[in-house]
């Protein structure tokens, strides 16, 4: 079964496709089949094997009903249903995909403006984080070679400072560490629209 992700990646490019298919006078097996040849992803999988089972003695609507069940993304589900309803009833299907896509195109665009929105200050943070902790941290390891009298000076705090100059190596670590993980965070939030 596929995920909702995977089903959405490829879906307004294929309703598009059927669109273009059947404006051109095509039928929706000979569409679904066009589509079931690949490049659709998890679509042109589910298409081909409606098409194979349709070759078998199955009903075009009984199959479409099975996927539509089986479907992960309420979007797919619909595409689904209004060739199903096509199929069965001969509704004005070219004007149902044009409806549909729009709205997929409207909420393709609504999650990556959240995703961009949502990226927005990263690549400052990371640039930030990633340009100024290792020269604070090598500032600070720096000062017991650089005056080696000011650690015994008697100053208060001094001999802090010196114990955190033993820590630059794990500091740049953690540094090192933080930024992977901000990164894999972005990645992984990706909405998987383009």
């Amino acid at each position: 079964m596929a995920t909702d992700q995977e089903e959405s990646a490829d879906l307004l490019y294929a309703m598009r496709a059927v669109m273009v298919l059947l404006g051109s006078g095509i039928g929706i097996e000979s569409a679904l089949q066009m589509i079931g040849r690949g490049g659709y992803g998890v679509i042109s999988r589910d298409f081909k094997e409606v098409i194979t089972n349709l070759q078998r003695g199955s009903q075009l609507e009984q199959e479409l009903a099975r996927l539509s069940r089986d479907a992960s993304s309420k979007a797919y589900s619909r595409f689904l249903n209004t060739l199903r309803t096509n199929v069965t009833s001969d509704t004005d299907l070219l004007r149902a995909l044009q409806q549909q896509s729009e709205r997929e195109e409207e909420e393709r665009n609504d999650k990556l403006g959240a995703y961009i929105e949502k990226l927005s200050g990263l690549p400052t943070i990371l640039l930030t984080f990633g340009m100024l902790s290792p020269i604070i941290f090598g500032i600070a390891a720096m000062i017991p070679v650089i005056a080696p009298g000011l650690m015994t000076s008697g100053i208060p705090g001094m001999a802090s400072l010196a114990a955190a100059a033993s820590c630059f190596g794990p500091a740049l670590f953690l540094t090192v560490a933080m930024m992977i993980l901000i990164g894999y965070r972005a990645h992984s939030s990706d909405p998987g629209v383009i």
